[in-house]
């Protein structure tokens, strides 16, 4: 039909919107000529042709709708309000402004105002358009239309706002699935141990609702938590369910699944996950495998696989990169890994960005190539950034390179004044070249800024339940047990000769309770419930939010031969695996 002949009189008044949907290509040239006629014939004074009339004039300026929305013989009303800004997101933030908040604004928003508008808007603006959405419509708006109730989730998700996601979500009569998937996946993102481990109460209330049934969406989030946690007995049960209910392990499920079972130390299982993905696998499980097998440690086996992804042609992106460059700094793989950061640009056509640079950095510093590591910082095209100094730092202590180390720990102090991770490195650093007045300056420099050390803890996966470990902690229901088992292990260490390095606690008690303090790091209180707890010969999985000190190191890998134990330890930077005495690290973290 031409547009002539559809906007006859006779077409319009015999069918509107198909003759108006008809005309959406034609909608800039015919768009003045199709008005009058709306407005002669009076069926402007319908809302749904109104709207479709202002949907159809995608070429005209935001000036001219709002005044033809303003100026029609049809009075202003929130649909149209609406409907307007359904035709200019995701840009509609100023109409928004103008309609609803400006001084001659005569219009009140409605529960249709915002779901669409939130989801098109970036973070802080969904959040300031959230808290209007309560202040017009009431706090209980959520609970009354399930789509604004959503969309609120998804808003308050997307800012990390988890106690406001939370208060939306119990406000809801019976939340649907999409609402459930909403908050489960804002409190696997979140990486605090008491919220992640919400997650698993919130799904055990979902799965014996009557009214929603779990999907892949839901699993993908509640495994994830699982992996942050390290609760491989939770992981294991949701993967069985996963089975059970025989949902599909598409690429997003595989991938969870291989990231939940590498980061809870089990990477026979990531194996097997990974080995049973074949019609859908895609480059985000490889890098989940080649991530695993980096963080702990298997530098050969992540090039083979990196190897076998290139010649099945998936694409190659920077975390695939990043991921086989740690691997090899993990596994002191030096001509591999810079023979990868040499060739990423040009035969990957990946971009170095600034992770690539700092593991580069880390890889030269193992080997004691740190007047290459700080030619290729001073050298780089973007601004280094802290973590790169730190690696440096680490390296020239293992090292002894004292003046390098300081010029490092110069440009650390300027970029990060008031981390107080940066002065506990620096008085290590010191105190392993045996300076000992300028570690103490460093501790005295972080006490007068009033900069407090964060805390280690350590969790500990015993038959599914999950336990937590302060320093020096006596909370736990075991904890004489415990403490007994501590004064034990001390005594056994002692008789092989084993005697406490004292530097790793500078910042934490006065000189004389400083071999003590070491004793009651919270590692230490894990391992000692976990010999107690467990039975004979079970592995000891631990994980700890901060790297494990050298003198915790050194004891718990002659805990694995003393009680014949396996100690499986993930700290903030990888994963050690203590047996016989030895360490999967060869001593380098």
């Amino acid at each position: 039909m031409s547009p002539d002949a559809a906007l006859s009189r006779h077409s319009l008044a015999a069918d509107p919107l198909p003759a108006l949907r008809r005309l959406r290509a034609a909608a800039p040239r015919v768009f003045g000529q199709l008005h009058a006629l709306l407005l002669t014939t009076g069926l402007a004074l319908h809302s749904p042709n109104f709207a479709l009339l202002l949907r159809l004039a995608s070429s005209s300026s935001v000036p001219h709708r709002l005044q033809l929305l303003l100026c029609s013989p049809l009075p202003p009303t929130a649909f149209l309000a609406n409907s307007l800004l359904l035709a200019h997101l995701p840009s509609a933030l100023p109409l928004y402004c103008v309609l609803f908040l400006g001084g001659a604004a005569l219009l009140r928003p409605n529960e249709f105002t915002y779901p669409a508008l939130l989801r098109a808007s970036p973070p802080r603006a969904a959040l300031a358009l959230a808290t209007h959405s309560i202040k017009f419509l009431g706090a209980g708006a959520a609970s009354r239309d399930r789509v604004l109730g959503a969309a609120l989730l998804d808003a308050f998700a997307r800012c990390g706002r988890i106690v406001s996601c939370r208060r939306v979500f119990d406000r809801i009569v019976e939340p649907d699935l999409p609402a459930w998937n909403a908050l489960l996946t804002i409190y696997a993102r979140c990486r605090a141990t008491d919220e992640a481990a919400e997650i698993l109460d919130l799904f055990g209330r979902m799965v014996v609702s009557s009214t929603v049934r779990p999907n892949e969406i839901t699993l993908v989030a509640v495994i994830s938590a699982c992996g942050e946690l390290g609760a491989l007995g939770h992981g294991l049960w949701a993967h069985t369910y996963l089975l059970r209910r025989r949902l599909a392990v598409n690429c997003f499920v595989a991938t969870a699944l291989v990231e939940m079972y590498t980061r809870c130390g089990r990477m026979d299982l990531a194996e097997q996950v990974f080995a049973s993905v074949d019609d859908d696998m895609d480059t985000r499980c490889y890098n989940a495998m080649l991530q695993g097998l980096a963080f702990h440690g298997h530098g050969r086996a992540a090039l083979t696989l990196f190897e076998r992804m290139c010649a099945q042609g998936f694409l190659v992106d920077s975390v695939t990169v990043l991921a086989v460059m740690c691997a090899c700094a993990h596994a002191g793989l030096v001509d591999e890994g810079q023979w990868l950061f040499d060739r990423m640009e040009v035969q990957f056509r990946v971009t170095p960005r600034i992770e690539h640079y700092g593991c580069m950095v880390d890889i030269l510093g193992r080997v004691g190539r740190l007047d290459d590591a700080e030619k290729l910082i001073r050298g780089m095209d973007i601004p280094p950034n802290a973590a790169m100094y730190r690696s440096l730092i680490r390296a020239c202590g293992v090292h002894g390179r004292l003046e390098l180390g300081e010029r490092m720990i110069g440009e650390l102090v300027r970029l990060e004044p008031e981390q107080s991770g940066n002065y506990v490195l620096m008085s290590n650093f010191y105190a392993r070249m045996r300076l000992w007045e300028d570690a103490k300056k460093a501790r005295k420099e972080m006490k007068a800024m009033g900069i407090d050390k964060s805390p280690g803890s350590s969790l500990l996966d015993i038959d599914g339940v999950l336990h937590e470990f302060l320093m020096g902690d006596k909370t736990h229901h075991a904890s004489r047990e415990i403490y007994a088992m501590v004064q034990e292990i001390e005594a056994r260490l002692k008789e092989c000769g084993h005697r406490p390095s004292t530097t790793a606690v500078l910042f934490n008690v006065e000189e004389e309770d400083k071999a003590d303090a070491l004793s009651y790091h919270s590692e230490r209180l894990a391992i000692a419930f976990a010999l107690i707890a467990s039975p004979p010969g079970a592995p000891i999985r631990i994980i700890k939010n901060l790297r494990v000190c050298s003198d915790c190191h050194e004891s718990t890998k002659l805990v694995s031969r003393l009680y014949g134990r396996e100690i499986i330890m993930r700290d903030r930077t990888r994963f050690h695996h203590f047996r016989d005495g030895r360490c999967s690290c060869g001593d380098f973290w």
